[in-house]
């Protein structure tokens, strides 16, 4: 499993949606279920799922699954 697929499934459970509906491009506003509240949510399950942090300035940044993907990488994480 490639750390975008571990993304997306994360993605996909929390806000209860199919895998299949999720790219590299979705993200907050693509995705119906993809608000202000489920992604702070989301951030909320991808710090508790990789052991790390985000910090503030970066959840405005970390708005598609691409973007968390490299946020991630430039993190150390990896699969």
């Amino acid at each position: 499993m490639s750390l975008l697929e571990k993304v997306i499934d994360i993605v996909a459970t929390t806000l209860k949606v199919n895998k299949d509906e999720i790219s590299k491009d979705s993200g907050l506003g693509t995705i119906a279920k993809w608000d202000s509240l489920n992604h702070t949510n989301l951030v909320l399950e991808l710090e508790d799922a990789f052991d790390i942090g985000f910090d503030f300035d970066e959840l405005d940044k970390i708005i598609t699954v691409e973007k968390i993907v490299a946020s991630l990488e430039d993190k150390g994480v990896t699969i």
